[in-house]
């Protein structure tokens, strides 16, 4: 985990994003398979949210397909950051502690930079202030799972040289 303060660049502007789960599943599922394909994944996996944010996929066990799902309830940390912190795990039909399968998805999956896992505090933390697109940096704001749910990110746009 990063233990410096991270401050927020000087930014030429910024503005808040809200969206809805159908909204934020379908810019995750954009960005997680641009991610998947150019980093060659041999496994892939999903993140979606519902009543939680769920991480869903499929892996070998002893040479069957099994699918897994990881049930996470999401929170803003103070820094602008997600967190994300693990309830229930299914694992086809296994009972299967979670710190396990989290230490084997540490240990398997090609993860973003920007995403922690935690096994000891099941936690997955996305740090939004390593995640740039063009120099455009994130924060998250707002999260309300309740309903259509609302995700309010601030969109940090960066001072050009010239």
């Amino acid at each position: 985990m990063t233990t410096s303060q991270e401050t927020a660049p000087v930014s030429a502007a910024n503005f808040n994003v809200n969206l809805n789960k159908k909204q934020l599943n379908a810019m995750a599922a954009y960005y997680l398979d641009q991610y998947q394909t150019e980093s060659k994944q041999k496994v892939t996996y999903q993140f979606e949210v519902h009543q939680d944010a769920v991480i869903t996929g499929e892996t070998k066990l002893l040479g069957l397909t099994v699918n897994f799902g990881l049930s996470l309830t999401p929170k803003v940390l103070p820094n602008g950051n997600v967190q994300l912190t693990a309830k229930k795990l299914a694992v086809g039909q296994l009972s299967v502690p979670v710190k396990a399968v989290m230490s084997y998805i540490k240990a398997q999956y090609n993860l973003p930079k920007w995403v922690e896992l935690d096994v000891k505090q099941k936690t997955i933390t996305m740090n939004l202030h390593q995640f740039k697109t063009n120099g455009v940096q994130y924060r998250a704001e707002k999260i309300n799972m309740n309903g259509t749910g609302r995700f309010e990110f601030k969109v940090l746009v960066p001072k050009t040289n010239s």
